[in-house]
């Protein structure tokens, strides 16, 4: 680190002590001091690097010249001991730190950041949850605010809540910052975050954070349904027949509202959790569908239409043998109001020899959530049997078997 570079990371401790100190408002005549060990470890011990050292006692004596320290040294010796900040010079300081290093005062980013609430008080839920969030934030002199930022995130929140038509993310971001990538490349994440915490939207294992982008009318991009076998899907003007495809085919979400009908004619209707299982079976007995995950809205709208059309078919769901896979099928029936088997998500398959070598061991959040999961009927056996070996099976396994006819 260089001399210039110790004289800001002197200041910027000491200041951040004394702005500790006024946040708490803790009235005391004891003077705002650090130790050079502060900002290099070393500093007083025997093996030291003496240019390191001389560097911060150059640092130390610049900005005593500068009136905006004062340093105590040890006797009969050059070290320094404790380095004092002059409190009397805080504007001269901030305003140095300003020009040299480009650093805005704390008092001016707040002066900045209540400006920037000012206009959007009132304009939705999420804006004046965030805007709480920051005042909060001002509190504490741990917290660097950046106004530019909270500028764009307020923005991007406003728009949303007041969205009603359906857009597409880089859409969205011209529309509110006009560049298409700079919502994605800057504050897509903490925006999509901070809506979970502020609306409660809790994300599933294996759900993407920005699936709660949905609920505003806003997709990232357009989303597919992907299916294979014996699916006949009729429209107003034209029926998919695609019984003929051996790899299956996509359907855009944008084209299930208009489905007039779903005919499937196969014994079972199989949702499966993972892309390889989905390529690698072909099971003429099965029409799959291909989740990637938890169902999404559209996953799900599809699948109600199934269900409504084809009331009497076996309903299957094939995953990981996991903790997730069994919260995926939850999620799945839960959100379709219908009970979908589960296919090859059992003790056959934990105790199969075949697949020992591709057992893993349960985590420890795996284990939380076990004893939850554990109160449903529906999974409490093997539930237990996972937790009494301290096991799991991811099923691109199974499925390989399954696809050579020795499993079932």
């Amino acid at each position: 680190m260089s001399e210039q570079d110790y004289r800001k990371v002197m200041l910027d401790r000491l200041l951040t002590k004394y702005n500790n100190r006024y946040a708490k408002n803790i009235i005391t005549n004891k003077r705002i001091i650090i130790k050079p060990t502060e900002v290099y470890k070393e500093y007083a011990r025997n093996n030291a690097d003496i240019s390191e050292k001389q560097r911060i006692n150059d640092a130390v004596s610049a900005l005593s010249g500068m009136g905006f320290v004062t340093a105590e040294r040890l006797k009969f010796s050059d070290d320094i001991e404790r380095i004092y900040l002059s409190e009397d010079r805080l504007g001269d300081i901030y305003e140095y730190l300003k020009d040299e290093y480009g650093v805005i005062p704390q008092s001016t980013i707040s002066e900045q950041v209540h400006e920037i609430l000012k206009e959007y008080i009132g304009t939705g839920g999420i804006v004046q949850k965030y805007y709480e969030n920051i005042l909060v934030q001002m509190e504490d002199p741990r917290c660097s605010l950046i106004p530019e930022r909270i500028e764009a995130n307020l923005k991007m929140f406003r728009f949303l809540e007041k969205n009603k038509e359906h857009l597409y993310v880089r859409e969205v971001s011209m529309l509110v910052y006009g560049d298409s990538k700079w919502f994605e490349n800057n504050n897509y994440e903490e925006v999509c975050t901070f809506i979970r915490t502020a609306t409660g939207m809790m994300k599933e294992e294996g759900e993407r954070n920005d699936a709660v982008l949905s609920f505003f009318y806003v997709i990232p991009t357009e989303q597919e349904i992907y299916i294979k076998g014996n699916w006949r899907i009729e429209w107003e003007q034209y029926v998919l027949d695609i019984s003929r495809l051996q790899g299956g085919i996509a359907i855009a979400s944008g084209d299930i509202q208009s489905i007039k009908k779903i005919s499937v004619d196969s014994k079972n209707i199989m949702t499966i959790e993972n892309k390889t299982p989905f390529q690698r079976l072909k099971d003429r007995n099965s029409a799959m569908l291909y989740l990637g995950g938890f169902a999404n809205r559209h996953q799900i709208a599809f699948l109600k239409k199934v269900i409504s059309d084809n009331p009497h078919i076996r309903y299957i769901h094939f995953g990981d043998v996991d903790i997730g896979g069994f919260l995926i099928h939850k999620h799945l029936c839960r959100e379709t109001s219908k009970k979908f088997e589960l296919y090859c998500m059992g003790l056959e398959q934990l105790s199969d020899m075949r697949f020992s070598h591709c057992l893993r061991k349960l985590t420890n959040n795996d284990m939380i959530r076990l004893e939850s999961l554990m109160e449903d009927a529906s999974y409490r056996k093997v539930l237990e049997y996972m937790k009494e070996h301290n096991i799991k099976l991811e099923q691109e396994i199974v499925s390989y078997y399954l696809e050579k006819d020795i499993l079932l």
